[in-house]
């Protein structure tokens, strides 16, 4: 928990609870994906009769690619993060604000999908449009969360 800083007329708001992503399942999937690649590949190559270590180093390195890929988007999903705040509740990426909204402007918080994808749909009287937060991989959290909305705002009306 942090304190609300004052300095130089910026306020820092107080974080009440952060949320951090649960990642683990998600790189051994990646992990899993790349074994099989590297497997099946190496068995075609030989099943080919072009298995050479030339061959196979290049296909290696090649491998190297979607290794960089998975680690990059690794490392974004664990700088995720949900923070509970007095007044809001926030989205972060990459220690950035990438969504924000007023516990007071909630009217609706729904859970659904978008293009396959399971999502957190929060419906703000300040706009037309809903403001999707991931709902995987913070999904063990986001019934904390939605009681924390709750009690902040008694007029929100949370579907499941």
């Amino acid at each position: 928990m942090i304190s609300a800083i004052s300095c130089k007329g910026v306020t820092i708001v107080k974080v009440i609870k952060t949320y951090y992503p649960k990642v683990r399942a998600i790189e051994l999937f990646m992990f899993l994906v790349y074994g099989i690649v590297v497997s099946f590949g190496t068995l075609l190559l030989w099943v080919k009769g072009d298995l050479s270590f030339e061959r196979w180093r290049t296909f290696m390195l090649i491998g190297l690619i979607y290794v960089l890929f998975c680690i990059f988007l690794s490392f974004c999903i664990r700088t995720q993060r949900i923070e509970l705040t007095e007044y809001r509740i926030e989205h972060k990426l990459l220690g950035l604000s990438r969504r924000s909204v007023a516990f007071s402007s909630v009217k609706k918080v729904m859970f659904g999908k978008v293009n396959g994808s399971p999502v957190v749909a929060i419906i703000n009287g300040n706009m037309e449009k809903p403001i999707f937060v991931p709902y995987l991989p913070f999904e063990k959290d986001w019934e904390e969360i939605s009681s924390f909305i709750k009690e902040r705002n008694q007029k929100v009306i949370i579907s499941m």
